[in-house]
């Protein structure tokens, strides 16, 4: 039998400022000790209700302030709309094509939506939104290289790596 020997938070995982993120293991064994209160059942209501407590390791993980966590909800929201628009674009001599509306520009400092065509266009914000999906892609990779029906699209996805990371 399989057990956990201890946890880590994952590559790229981002938290709000003055997260306590010193003691991954802690967390991990505190949001465990929940699962098991919730015989096995772990939700997302379960730990913010745990992490309400000041003592809970969970807390600092969380805004508490209701009008500063309001405005970060909206502007969730806000991300999820602008990702969720879709463009037909249509030409004379062609048909219709569906599209993605709008892409995330990873500009350090500066991240920001950008129509797709427009960004696809451009070297620099082309080679910005092919770095975050790729980046996704190896994310997805990471998540589930150990399932066997997926196997067929680790060297895919390697492959791509390769020819996206490659110089120019």
């Amino acid at each position: 039998m399989m057990r956990i020997a201890r946890f880590e938070f994952s590559e790229g995982a981002r938290f709000q400022p003055g997260a306590r993120k010193d003691d991954p293991n802690s967390v991990g064994q505190h949001i465990d000790l929940l699962r098991k209160q919730q015989h096995g059942e772990l939700t997302p209501k379960d730990v913010v209700s745990d992490a309400r407590n000041p003592n809970s390791p969970l807390h600092s993980f969380f805004e508490w302030d209701d009008g500063e966590a309001a405005e970060q909800y909206r502007l969730q929201q806000a991300r999820g709309l602008i990702r969720s628009v879709v463009a037909i674009y249509t030409r004379e001599d062609a048909p219709a094509v569906k599209m993605k509306a709008y892409v995330h520009v990873a500009d350090p400092g500066a991240q920001h939506y950008r129509e797709a065509s427009h960004a696809m266009s451009q070297e620099r914000t082309r080679e910005m939104v092919l770095r975050r999906a790729l980046d996704e892609l190896i994310g997805w990779k990471r998540r589930y290289k150990d399932l066997q029906e997926f196997a067929q699209l680790i060297p895919v996805i390697d492959q791509l790596r390769d020819e996206i990371s490659a110089p120019r």
